[in-house]
C-alpha cells in the first residue's frame, strides 16, 4: 500500500468528498471506511465506487494514524501541544509523510 493523498478534517462526508475529488473519482473503485454514517450517505449515491465498511480493511490506516501521533506532538491528545490551525496541521502531516514515506 502507498499513500496517494490525505485530507485533514473531522469525520464528515464533506471531508471525504474533498479527498475523493483530490484523488479523482474515476481513479477509485473501492473505498473502505469504519462505518461512519455520513460516509455511507455520500458513497451510497455513487454507483461507480464500491463502499466497504470494515474495521479489518481500515487497520493499516489506523496504524499510519498511530505513527503520526507518535512523531507529531500536535496530534498528541490531552496536552497543551495541539494544532489550533488546520493549515499548520496539514503542513505538518505532509512534511512527515514526505520524510517517512516519500509522499510528494
Amino acid at each position: 500500500m502507498r499513500i496517494t493523498a490525505f485530507k485533514v478534517g473531522p469525520g464528515k462526508a464533506s471531508v471525504l468528498r474533498k479527498l475523493i475529488n483530490k484523488i479523482g473519482e474515476n481513479n477509485l473503485k473501492i473505498v473502505c471506511t469504519d462505518g461512519n454514517v455520513s460516509y455511507e450517505k455520500d458513497l451510497g449515491k455513487n454507483a461507480n465506487i464500491k463502499h466497504v465498511v470494515s474495521k479489518s480493511e481500515t487497520c493499516l490506516v489506523e496504524s499510519y494514524n498511530s505513527v503520526l501521533r507518535f512523531y507529531l506532538v500536535r496530534l498528541h491528545r490531552k496536552t497543551k501541544c495541539y494544532s489550533k490551525s488546520i493549515i499548520m496541521l496539514t503542513l505538518s502531516v505532509k512534511l512527515l509523510l514526505e520524510y517517512k514515506y516519500g509522499l510528494s
